[in-house]
């Protein structure tokens, strides 16, 4: 007790004390970390949905885009359920490319026809596009440009006489072959998300 009657702390009370404070240190460290690596992830996943978006936004432009069937031959074998401007390679391993021949935006000249092909690379959706020309045939694509890394497998469906099946055998599905009016387009990446869009033909 000193002179004035008050009383001070005494070591064991002062220990406590610093342990408590310690220990909710410890505790707001622990949920500060927490939060900032949600926070991280939070980024992240909305970093991976808008380059999804944006590959959708591309892939919708370009088939909007597309040629008119007057514009292109018409197919050498049976009647497609495709338009001609549509064109789906599947390989032997199943994987898939699309094909897309469509009018690029002119400044005020003749329309201009420019291939566009999607497709799965060493697991990125990648897109390639040829020069826009005025004749036919369209120049094959060139170079590959990444959109989308983790991408697993693109898979195209076509919408024809009221069946969905996958876009190069759905003349088999109805008879006589009906022309598609949607194409389903959907990317599986590597963690197992799976984005899909339909397109109105």
């Amino acid at each position: 007790m000193d002179a004035h009657g008050g009383r001070g702390f005494t070591l064991v009370e002062m220990l406590v004390a610093i342990g408590l404070l310690g220990l909710l240190g410890v505790i707001s460290w622990r949920g500060l970390d927490y939060v900032a690596a949600q926070r991280e992830r939070i980024d992240r996943d909305t970093e991976d949905l808008s380059r999804v978006l944006r590959v959708l936004s591309q892939l919708e432009r370009d088939i909007a885009q597309r040629a008119a069937d007057f514009m292109l031959p018409p197919p050498q074998s049976a009647p497609a359920v495709l338009p001609p401007s549509i064109i789906v390679h599947r390989a032997a391993e199943g994987a898939v490319a699309l094909e897309i021949v469509r009018i690029a935006p002119r400044g005020g000249g003749p329309a201009r026809a420019q291939r566009v092909v999607y497709r799965v690379t060493d697991a990125v959706l990648t897109r390639s596009a040829s020069q826009a020309g005025i004749g036919l045939p369209v120049a094959p694509a060139g170079d590959a440009v990444d959109l989308l890394p983790g991408a697993r497998r693109l898979s195209v469906r076509a919408y024809s006489g009221g069946f969905w099946s996958e876009a190069d055998s759905a003349e088999a599905r109805v008879q006589p072959p009906t022309r598609a009016t949607a194409l389903e387009v959907a990317v599986e990446a590597a963690n197992g998300a799976r984005y899909v869009r339909v397109f109105a033909l």
